[in-house]
């Protein structure tokens, strides 16, 4: 089974960030280009159409997977692959460049609920390149309240500036393969 969000909100206000700011940052990936963590503990079991997991592997190139790191860089079709994913900017992210930020993620709570969010917050594109940076963030929410488990899933964006690395046929971090945003099962 497979889904794929086709619709992206752009926010930009001057009071207040369209990212949840100050949490989800207990831990984080090391500077690095195409990288991963292990299998990391989500907090709550989520119950992905039909599967459910207790951990996911946080991928620096703008997702999380579930059966295993993905390193890819390069983004392609979310519906032609078998991966679980949940990509909020899936595209070749590069923080290994002076002034780009890098990714945390950990565990929280949003509304009286727990949460695990990823922050991916100033981050540059491959090849070390900061000239224009990201901020998004993957907010998953626990709703077991309504059903053994259920969750909330949150694209969180605050800046969008570059949508493609130099190694995904970009120029400047623009054109080419462009990023993905969805969620496949």
């Amino acid at each position: 089974m497979a889904l794929l969000a086709t619709t992206i909100s752009l926010t930009e206000s001057a009071s207040a960030a369209a990212v949840r700011i100050g949490v989800f940052n207990a831990n984080t990936l090391l500077a690095n280009d195409d990288g991963s963590t292990g299998a990391v503990g989500i907090g709550f079991s989520i119950d992905f159409f039909g599967s459910t997991y207790s951990d996911l592997f946080v991928n620096n190139n703008g997702n999380v997977t579930f059966n295993a790191a993905l390193g890819t860089f390069t983004p392609f079709n979310l519906l032609s692959t078998s991966t679980p994913i949940i990509a909020p900017f899936f595209a070749d992210v590069d923080t290994r460049g002076s002034g780009s930020g890098i990714v945390s993620f950990g565990t929280g709570t949003v509304d009286g609920r727990t949460a695990f969010g990823v922050n991916w917050p100033g981050v540059g594109y491959f090849s070390n390149q900061t000239d224009k940076l990201n901020t998004f963030q993957l907010v998953l929410i626990d709703r077991s309240d309504t059903g053994a488990g259920n969750f909330d899933i949150e694209f969180n964006y605050d800046q969008i500036q570059w949508e493609t690395g130099d190694a995904s046929s970009g120029d400047n971090g623009l054109g080419g393969f462009s990023a993905r945003v969805g969620l496949v099962a």
